[in-house]
């Protein structure tokens, strides 16, 4: 979803285990934080675009990763690529290749 919904600020990112992420980014002007948006289930990083066009006018950075299974997200079918350490490492590999500054994490269900 953050490929169709946010063409002008998505991104793919492959991780080392070869998974593929879609996400929206938006970088932080000067010195305000990044919000990390995870979404619920079942949902996609669209829920938030309320969120990224207020926190992004305002000048903050924006992270809002289709999480695993939903959006443009890869959908393993392998029940065990879900546990919440393997995502946990997938979205710490998307911060890591932002590298934002300061980040809050904000999720929903």
């Amino acid at each position: 979803m953050a490929t169709k919904a946010f063409p002008g600020r998505s991104k793919v990112i492959q991780l080392d285990d070869g998974t593929s992420y879609a996400y929206v980014h938006v970088a932080a002007s000067d010195s305000k934080p990044t919000f990390l948006l995870l979404h619920g289930f079942p949902s996609s990083s669209y829920d938030w675009r309320h969120q990224i066009s207020e926190l992004a006018a305002a000048g903050h950075g924006i992270l809002a990763p289709d999480l695993l299974g939903y959006g443009d997200t890869d959908k393993p079918v392998e029940v065990e690529k879900y546990s919440f350490k393997n995502m946990c490492e997938h979205v710490a590999g998307i911060l890591k290749k932002e590298k934002p500054g300061k980040v809050i994490g904000v999720g929903h269900d």
